[in-house]
Order: C-alpha cells, then sequence, then structure tokens
C-alpha cells in the first residue's frame, strides 16, 4: 500500500477513519467511515476506556475492509495536544564535502535533533520534580543550514557541515501508549504517528503561505490545539484544555438533558432557529436559538479568551491571521469573539475546509467541512511525508515504539522509555574524614557499581546496536555502601597487664570521640576528633595507673634570647620502662615495669634547652682559650633582673648579660691542671695585676700563671 494510506482521527466525540490513494491527478479519499462514542470512552483528548475506544476502531476497519478490498494492517494516527510539550533541539555534524546530501541524510540529521529536544525535556523535567515519561509526536523544522548559511532545503545541496534547528512536540506516554494499546487491540500496528495541528497544517496551510505570520486552531470536542507558522516554518506548538464539550456540558446542566443529548441539541445551532430535545424528567423542550447562544456565550468568551491568551503567549503579538478546524470550529460566534480577544479584524479570523485544497477529493458529508480537515491532513502527511517506520523493542518486558533513526541503541531505548540516562551507575558511598590523634586520615565508601544491560539475555552496554523485537533487560546500578568506622578499625582492642610504680594495672584501650567517651560498638561519626590510646601504650599506661592527664601533654613555650627566637618543649614527667628512658607514644610488652617521676608542671627558666650554656664565661690562661662555668648569671627581662629558677612564660623576651658572669680564680683548677714545682711559689695574675685564689674573674678575663725562681 504504498500509494495507498489508511488514516485514523481517534477524537474525544468521534472517530473517523479514510483510506486515501495517492493517483495522478491528486489525491482521492476511496473509503470512509465515521463512529460516534455511545459512552465518553474519550475526554480532552485522553482515552479513558481502551476497550471500547478499539471496538470502534475494529469496527471502522473491517468496514473499510469490505468497501475497499484491502486488508488493513497498520494506521496513520495523530494525537490531541493534552499536557502537550513543547522543545527545541539542534543537531550539526561534518560530511563529505564533495557528495551532494541525501534526503536519508536529512532524515537522520533531524532525527537527532528531536532525540537533543527530548534529552533536554527529560532533564528539564526531572530537575523541576515532574517524573512523567514523554513520547515525541512530532516535529517541524525551524532552519536548515549549509556550512552556517540558513537554507530552505539541504537536499540536493554539497557542503561539509549540515545543522538543522526543530520544535519538537511531546506527549506524557500514558497518551501516547494508551493510543497504540486502542490500535492493537483493534489488530492495528502503527504506520506513523503525528500531531493533530501538525496533520492539519499539512493541508489546511500550504507551504507558500507559511511566509505570513498565521494561528492554525484545531478545537474539537476535548482540546484546543495550537500551532504558529512564519518565515515558512511551524515555530510553536500549544493545546488549551477546552473544546465542544464545555459547551455541551454547559447546555446540559442548564437546560437539565443527559449528555448525548445536549450534544444533539448543540449541533442542532447549525441548521435550526428553533431547537427540540427532552430533559431527563421527559420534559418536551422548544428553545429559540438567540436563547440557547446566549446560555452559551459565557462558556464561548471563556474558550476564546483561553485560546487568544495562548496565541498571544507564544507568539508576543497577534498574528496576521487565524485559520481554524475542527468540529468545534462551528460553535456559534466563536470566530467573532477570538477576533475580538485578539484584537484582531473579524475577517481575520475564519474556519477552513477541503474546499480549498482541491487536490483532495471527498465525498462524504462529514469531510467536508472544518470537521474534515484533520482526519484528511493525518492521510495527506502520511503520504507526502517521510514516514520514519517505528522500531517496537522490549524494555523490561515493556513494549517501546521508538523511531527508527538508523543506528538505535540501547541509550535511545532506555531514553524512549522514559528512563533517564543521568544516574544509571550507582553512586559511591559516602567517605568519613577523621581526625585521629592529630592526624587526618580519610576512609572511602565503596564504589557503585554499574548498571546491569542485557540484549536477548547477553551482555550489552548502552552503546550496544539494537533492532526491531529486541528484548532489553536494565538494572541501574547499586549505589555503593557507605563508610561505617568503629573503633576497631583504628586500634587494637587487645587488654593486658603490666607493673607502675611498683603497683599492677590492667590495662584497655582508652578513646574518646569530640571530648566525650566512646562505647566501642557505636560508630564514629564523620569529620570526628578522635583521641585514641592503645591498650599498651605508655601514656596511656600511666593514665590507667592514676597520672593526671595534664602532666602527660607536652606544652611548648616560646621565648626570645638575646633577640634569637627560641622553644622549649616540656612535659612534666619522666618515664623508664625497665629502667631505662621512654617515650610516651612507645609500645610496652605485659608485664614491663614502668617508673615515673613527676617534675614541675610548668618550666623554669633553667629547664630551656642549653640552659648550662648562659652559665659559661670564656677566659684565656697563658695565651689558652678555656671555658668557665659561672657561679652566677645576670638574666634580663623588660629591664628587670630574673633569677633561672623563675618561670618560664610564653613569649618571655629575656637578655643575657654575660659580663655580669663571675666565677673565682680558683675555678679554673677544675679544669686545667698545673704542675707543682718543688722551687718556688705560684705567681697568680688577673688582667696583668697580682690575684689569689678568690679573686673574682668574668668573661675576657685574661689569666697569667708561673711558678717564682
Amino acid at each position: 500500500m504504498e500509494d495507498k494510506t489508511f488514516a485514523l482521527d481517534i477524537g474525544t466525540r468521534k472517530i473517523v477513519g479514510l483510506v486515501m490513494e495517492k493517483s495522478a491527478d491528486g489525491y482521492v479519499v476511496i473509503g470512509s467511515e465515521m463512529r460516534e462514542h455511545q459512552t465518553r470512552a474519550m475526554m480532552d483528548g485522553q482515552i479513558h476506556d481502551v476497550e471500547a475506544v478499539a471496538k470502534t476502531i475494529l469496527d471502522i476497519k473491517l468496514s473499510l475492509e469490505k468497501k475497499t478490498n484491502l486488508k488493513l494492517e497498520s494506521a496513520a494516527a495523530a494525537a490531541a495536544g493534552r499536557s502537550l510539550r513543547t522543545t527545541g533541539g539542534t543537531a550539526r555534524k561534518k560530511r563529505p564535502e564533495n557528495s551532494e546530501i541525501t534526503r536519508q541524510e536529512v532524515t537522520a540529521l533531524e532525527l537527532e535533533a528531536v532525540q537533543n529536544a527530548q534529552t533536554q525535556l527529560v532533564d528539564g523535567e526531572r530537575r523541576s520534580g515532574d517524573n512523567s515519561q514523554y513520547f515525541c509526536v512530532g516535529y517541524s523544522v525551524v532552519a536548515y543550514e549549509l556550512e552556517q548559511q540558513v537554507l530552505g532545503n539541504l537536499v540536493g545541496q554539497i557542503g561539509a557541515e549540515i545543522a538543522v534547528e526543530v520544535v519538537a512536540t511531546f506527549l506524557p506516554r500514558v497518551v501516547v501508549d494508551s493510543l497504540f494499546s486502542a490500535l492493537k487491540h483493534a489488530d492495528l500496528s502503527v504506520h506513523s504517528l503525528t500531531l493533530e495541528p501538525i496533520a492539519a497544517i499539512a493541508v489546511a496551510i500550504s507551504p507558500n503561505m507559511r511566509m505570513l505570520n498565521l494561528a492554525l486552531v484545531d478545537i474539537g470536542a476535548g482540546t484546543a490545539d495550537i500551532a504558529l507558522v512564519r518565515n515558512g516554518n511551524v515555530y510553536a506548538y500549544a493545546m488549551v484544555p477546552l473544546g465542544g464539550d464545555e459547551l455541551t456540558e454547559k447546555l446540559a446542566s442548564h437546560y437539565l438533558l443527559d449528555f448525548l443529548s445536549a450534544e444533539q441539541l448543540k449541533r442542532q445551532m447549525l441548521s435550526h432557529e428553533v431547537l427540540e430535545s427532552v430533559d431527563i424528567l421527559g420534559n418536551q423542550l422548544q428553545l429559540p436559538i438567540a436563547e440557547v447562544t446566549k446560555v452559551l456565550e459565557p462558556t464561548t468568551q471563556e474558550i476564546a479568551r483561553a485560546i487568544a491568551e495562548s496565541i498571544l503567549s507564544l507568539n508576543q503579538k497577534a498574528p496576521d491571521a487565524v485559520i481554524c478546524v475542527g468540529g468545534g470550529s462551528l460553535t456559534v460566534n466563536l470566530m467573532g469573539t477570538l477576533a475580538s480577544s485578539l484584537g484582531l479584524p473579524a475577517n481575520r479570523v475564519g474556519t477552513r475546509t477541503h474546499e480549498a485544497f482541491d487536490y483532495i477529493t471527498v465525498d462524504p458529508d462529514y469531510l467536508t467541512g472544518p470537521q474534515g480537515v484533520t482526519p484528511l491532513g493525518i492521510a495527506y502527511h502520511s503520504l507526502t511525508t517521510s514516514v520514519t517506520p517505528f522500531v517496537r523493542v522490549q524494555v523490561n518486558d515493556r513494549e517501546i515504539p521508538m523511531w527508527n533513526m538508523g543506528q538505535l541503541t540501547v541509550a535511545s531505548a532506555l531514553l524512549s522509555s522514559g528512563i533517564s540516562l543521568a544516574n544509571i551507575y550507582g553512586k559511591p558511598g559516602l567517605g568519613k574524614t577523621l581526625e585521629l590523634n592529630g592526624v587526618i586520615k580519610v576512609f572511602k565508601g565503596e564504589l557503585g557499581t554499574p548498571p546491569v544491560i542485557k540484549v536477548n539475555r547477553e551482555e550489552a552496554s548502552l552503546d550496544t546496536p539494537i533492532k526491531e523485537g529486541d528484548h532489553i533487560s536494565y538494572v541501574r546500578g547499586t549505589d555503593g555502601t557507605d563508610a561505617h568506622i568503629f573503633i576497631k578499625d583504628l586500634i587494637p582492642l587487645t587488654e593486658g597487664r603490666a607493673w607502675v610504680n611498683g603497683e599492677e594495672v590492667s590495662l584497655v584501650p582508652t578513646l574518646t570521640i569530640n571530648g566525650e567517651k566512646w562505647d566501642i560498638d557505636r560508630e564514629i561519626p564523620d569529620r570526628a576528633q578522635i583521641k585514641a590510646l592503645q591498650a599498651n601504650q605508655l601514656n596511656n599506661v600511666l593514665l590507667q595507673a592514676g597520672v593526671p592527664a595534664q602532666m602527660l601533654e607536652e606544652t611548648i613555650y616560646h621565648y626570645r634570647l638575646n633577640g634569637e627566637d627560641k622553644i622549649c618543649r616540656w612535659l612534666p614527667i619522666e618515664v623508664t620502662v625497665n629502667g631505662r628512658p621512654a617515650q610516651l607514644q612507645d609500645l610496652i610488652d605485659w608485664g614491663d615495669r614502668v617508673g615515673y617521676q613527676l617534675k614541675s608542671a610548668e618550666p623554669r627558666i633553667r629547664d630551656i634547652p642549653g640552659s648550662q650554656e648562659l652559665l659559661k664565661l670564656m677566659v684565656t690562661v697563658n695565651g689558652q682559650p678555656v671555658e668557665l662555668n659561672s657561679r652566677q648569671v645576670r638574666l634580663l627581662t623588660n629591664g628587670r633582673q630574673v633569677d633561672l629558677d623563675d618561670l618560664l612564660t610564653d613569649g618571655l623576651e629575656l637578655q643575657l648579660d654575660r659580663s655580669h658572669n663571675q666565677a673565682i680564680f680558683s675555678d679554673i683548677f677544675r679544669v686545667i691542671e698545673v704542675k707543682p714545682s718543688a722551687t718556688g711559689r705560684l705567681l697568680m695574675y688577673v688582667d696583668g695585676e697580682s690575684a689569689g685564689f678568690t679573686t673574682p674573674i668574668s668573661d675576657g678575663s685574661k689569666i697569667e700563671l708561673s711558678w717564682e725562681s
């Protein structure tokens, strides 16, 4: 059936099916059927009762098969714009620069742009908290580019770089899936799928009209679908969830009618001056059309205002003209009210019928008015547009129809199924950063696992190509577990005994977290400050022997001596293990003998490193240098003399006056040896003066020794 197509317009109030054939003179409808829903199986363009709709479709299909003597296996369909989403997409690629651009190449580029739009839509909806799954039901090209120059058509051109910008329309999968399900129940596959306003534009607004800024409004029973045209392209779509059913429901409530009776009353307005009906209590009604028109006026204005607001929001101004199709466009006074709402002259808003496109031959009355434009457009669009066939695959046992983009992969199938590709790999578990005895330690969480993907039970990846009928199994990667840290992960939990200053002590580990004692079975939180001591760590041994904690903490004192920065590290305790000096961080063996002696809590000046150097003085004896220990030292701080036994305070400024360092003459005999002489007495001089054993000497003194002859 390459030159024929079976088209279905599945509307809120009725379903129209037709078979159109392409002939030498144009297009001919060789068979058509129209059925109205006997129940409200559809509302606002959405199928609510799949079985009821499928039964009606099957009835139309069987009737047309008899009428045309054709076997109808697939159908071209269109969806109403309920919950419509419109998103722009682009695609650009390099190509061999000396070859002509083919139609297939352009189609592949367009579909790549559609997928780009779909990715943007999915990402945007998820960021806003909407987890609905969307399906592309149609797109229009906004512009083609050849080497960054805008062109009307790329086919047949030659160039190295091509690009396309599209506006793609998407509906929630629930809308599309119900449509697919209804066709499947009627033993039909989907030949092509588009959006109702796209189909209507195909016949209602010819390409040579699209340089104008036009709005097409397809007003059905449940929705009013809108498409905007300018500069040769369709550039925006919208949907207003209002239509002819709002008018029917208004009549039903006002005149106490059931829905079908109210629908019949509304239709009489097209051909009668006095309308007749029977209310639910059996009362006969004869109503002047002027009265009924007045009853419907508020609802008519509401529909017109909603359509006008949507057009103005998208177009930012009133269009040049508005073309209306669909049965709802026949509503009395609607065209005039819409023109007024847009600020347009009345002759700039009107309806379109098949008479405007005489290349299509139509017989039935229900296809000759504006209500016939959309079903004719669906068929015409299917025959004149390069149809991208659907590929059907199973994703986790659910059938997913996909546009055949030439190189379908697992990734495109997951995207079409509504699965976000943003977080398919398991997240790594949270780690912990701890400060252990002043040292930063990082404990990583477990890595997340990759997704498990299989195609027809074979291991696969996101890039694995797929084809019609493939079964894809997908399981999202699992998140890695968080790091869980306990005391046992930081220090050994062994216990034992040792002797401390002659007493036996039982030893266990000691641990505090953020200054709080911690149970060994309690998990340690992130960013905790931990002080952990093993049971046999020497400072822990002393703690458990009763030594105050402050006596085990080293303090650093800063001071200056004669203008030079110095430090003094002070530990108020001296410790030995088995008689040998030891450090507090040392580990002992069980049974070791520990001894300790407490010093002062704070250091004295004499405790500073090299304090003995303060007492040194240099003299010469018979011309040879000799170092002596001074019997006194003169230290000043801020001009005040201090003693070696004074406390060393942090930041203390010290000045040493070595000129006051003194000893006595006899001190030199402690460091030098004088050989006695049997012939005379020892002569002693200090700086040329005769001296005795108690004569004071100071730094730099010159001493002479000799024996009297």
